[in-house]
């Protein structure tokens, strides 16, 4: 991460894929507080990070709106929570290499090794507040478009939540989680589990983690089990009209 001589600032522009008219903006998105204090600069890239947050937040709300009609509140909440998180923050920002182009003290830079920090996760947030502040609303919404076309959604969405929901609703009953197998060394486990409702399995899973693999069985079954629920209130209602 950079001290004072950092990457050209131009290749990052590249590797964003926007043009920025004022690049003053840009370049303060990158100013850590750290290195503001020492050379004695009186701005760094806080109130950008501001900004970035409250605009990041809200294309993304608008992006699940639109691509998850059938979501409902609470699950937009939790998309969009794992979406702008620090650690999703994190991993943009290490696609974008920006470690190399925030501008932060020496001694920071040395703490940084030693502690964990999240000078990367709001220089990201501050890099979304400069494109927005010079190209506006429309600019900074399709750079963020093209970040969330390169999210997996399938392990965004929580299958597991909405799996046992759904079975509270239609059953009052929690869905029941069976481990099938769980075989390989301790650094490399690989288990196999089924998940059940009222005796009756629904899906099937695996992972590297108990975790995974319930979630992988959850999504499985979430379809089977919601068309079936569904069928069964369609069937219930066209019955009760004859």
């Amino acid at each position: 991460m950079g001290s004072g001589r950092n990457e050209s600032i131009e290749k990052l522009i590249k590797k964003l894929g926007v043009e920025f008219k004022d690049r003053s903006l840009l370049e303060s998105a990158l100013l850590h507080r750290s290195y503001s204090s020492r050379h004695q600069i009186d701005k760094d890239n806080e109130r950008l990070e501001f900004l970035g947050d409250s605009i990041l937040n809200a294309c993304v709300s608008d992006i699940i709106f639109k691509k998850f009609p059938e979501k409902n509140e609470g699950d937009l909440t939790k998309i969009r929570a794992r979406l702008v998180s620090r650690k999703a923050m994190r991993r943009w920002g290490d696609e974008l290499e920006l470690e190399k182009y925030v501008k932060i003290s020496e001694k920071m830079r040395i703490f940084m090794r030693k502690s964990k920090t999240q000078v990367v996760e709001n220089a990201m947030e501050a890099v979304v507040g400069a494109v927005y502040l010079d190209s506006g609303f429309s600019t900074a919404h399709r750079f963020i478009a093209e970040y969330m076309e390169r999210q997996d959604f399938k392990k965004i969405v929580d299958f597991k939540s909405r799996l046992q929901e759904l079975s509270v609703e239609r059953y009052d009953e929690f869905p029941e989680y069976e481990l099938l197998s769980e075989e390989g060394p301790p650094h490399n486990k690989k288990f196999r589990v089924s998940v059940s409702i009222r005796g009756k399995v629904y899906g099937k899973g695996k992972g590297s983690s108990k975790k995974s693999a319930h979630q992988q069985a959850a999504r499985e079954a979430y379809k089977s089990f919601a068309d079936e629920y569904k069928k069964e209130t369609k069937d219930k209602n066209s019955g009760g009209k004859r």
